[in-house]
């Protein structure tokens, strides 16, 4: 997972001590904390030939079925060889809260193929203004970004009966 915008705020900002009292909930709490503050930022997402421009508070970028422990999509999974790319609301504060509630409620039920997703095996970043960028956790840059997947690159050992799709 590839993390822009207030999620990213807050990783940085959580309590320890609210972690450990509350667990995920405090990242919801610290999240509402912070987001009357936080400034909308403007995207573009190159993918091939085209650009998509976005103005939002939180772009992810997925390899795989979950975030945060809750379902991306049905078809969503860490071996269908996709980045799935999508935004959660716009650049009204408001609009996060209520398309990160429909994302976690509504999640089991969607596909990658609905216009809330794009999906590549590639994609370039920008935004306006340059923003740190969370990759599974950590900070590990700033933006633009280059993200893009290298099939095959991670070995796994499973049992021999496992069907590689």
């Amino acid at each position: 997972m590839v993390s822009l915008g207030l999620s990213v705020r807050v990783a940085e900002h959580v309590p320890h001590g609210l972690k450990r009292l509350l667990g995920r909930p405090a990242y919801a709490l610290t999240a509402a904390r912070l987001l009357p503050r936080h400034e909308a930022f403007r995207a573009r997402i190159r993918i091939g030939g085209e650009t998509h421009e976005v103005a939002t508070h939180q772009l992810n970028v997925a390899n795989g079925a979950h975030h945060s422990g809750q379902r991306i999509a049905r078809d969503a999974s860490p071996d269908d060889r996709l980045l799935a790319v999508y935004k959660l609301g716009d650049e009204r504060r408001l609009r996060l809260a209520s398309a990160t509630a429909r994302h976690v409620l509504t999640g089991p039920w969607r596909t990658l193929s609905e216009n809330a997703f794009l999906t590549t095996g590639a994609v370039e970043i920008e935004t306006d203004p340059p923003l740190p960028v969370d990759v599974d956790g950590e900070v590990r840059g700033m933006t633009p970004v280059s993200i893009r997947l290298l099939g095959n690159a991670l070995r796994v050992i499973v049992p021999q009966s496992f069907v590689d799709t």
